[in-house]
């Protein structure tokens, strides 16, 4: 009997220590497998992915907001200079234009929801991109995303 509560004690002490060890690993190493997202240095932002014109021209519109460190991807079918407008969008965001190196070109920052749809207001990159990554505003600044970083796509096929 003594035996099978040593074991039983040592079993449950072995599912704690996992437990507490793979609570503080870092979000990339404890992360949906599947889960589509983007890896920015340390930074592992959780992507919906926007592929298709009808899904590109809905964005993130309507929504009260966006989980804090997750994102919303477009992926084009070609590099361009593709302009977007914020009519319908309830939140500011940053805008993360990447190449097809998955390199960032451009980044506008902290774009404010379009308030008069009769007066848009438009964004484009300053060089070709292929993707377009949508945050929470500020996102860029916090996290240390600049022009130039190297972007890592996971679960993310063209």
């Amino acid at each position: 009997m003594k035996t099978y509560s040593l074991m039983i004690g040592i079993v449950a002490l072995i599912v704690l220590i996992f437990f507490g060890i793979s609570q503080t690993l870092p979000e990339k190493t404890r992360g949906n497998a599947t889960t589509p997202s983007i890896q920015i240095g340390d930074t592992v932002i959780p992507v919906e992915l926007a592929r298709t014109p009808a899904e590109q021209k809905q964005g993130l519109s309507y929504r009260t907001s966006l989980d804090k460190n997750k994102g919303m991807l477009f992926i084009f079918e070609k590099p361009g200079l593709y302009r977007f407008w914020m009519p319908n969008m309830n939140f500011p965001i940053d805008m993360i234009w990447i190449n097809e190196n998955k390199r960032i070109v451009s980044i506008n920052e902290n774009v404010p929801p379009l308030k008069d749809i009769s007066k848009p207001i438009y964004y484009q990159p300053e060089k070709l991109s292929l993707y377009v990554l949508e945050v929470n505003a500020s996102f860029a600044r916090e996290h240390n995303i600049k022009i130039k970083d190297q972007l890592i796509f996971q679960n993310i096929s063209n």
